[in-house]
């Protein structure tokens, strides 16, 4: 958790100190746990790092962290609303596409945060739980 955070509050603070306020986009990788269950582990990381790489691709070089093994969080700078849709979209359609090629079904949710100044970096990982706890109680 600590590597995440410190990860995720030097993203935060190279954007910032841009002047830019960052937003967030959430990609939960949903059926991702079963390429790690039938390749193993290594498979799994190669696919991880595949699809942060794509990500990142896609949101013009932005910092993507990894939030435990299904959770990917990319550090938006100067992306409006609009532009988060049109890049959600093209995630829906890419990932998937990414995962077959790994044997894998994966239907990715995405969800967009703003940053808040005040609570910072403890409230966006605050937030993380809120949507990660639901996923694991089902």
């Amino acid at each position: 958790m600590d590597d995440f955070r410190s990860q995720l509050a030097a993203a935060v603070d190279a954007v910032l100190a841009k002047g830019i306020e960052p937003s967030f986009l959430i990609a939960d990788m949903l059926g991702a746990d079963q390429l790690k269950r039938t390749h193993g582990a290594d498979d799994f990381a190669s696919f991880l790092a595949t699809a942060v790489a794509s990500i990142s691709g896609a949101a013009n070089g932005a910092e993507v962290c990894c939030y435990g093994d299904q959770m990917l969080v990319a550090v938006l700078a100067g992306f409006p609303r609009l532009k988060t849709f049109a890049l959600v979209d093209k995630l829906s359609r890419a990932l998937p596409l990414l995962a077959q090629s790994y044997d894998c079904a994966l239907e990715p949710e995405f969800d967009s945060i703003e940053y808040d100044p005040e609570t910072g970096i403890a409230g966006l990982i605050s937030q993380l739980i809120k949507v990660r706890l639901p996923r694991e109680a089902a």
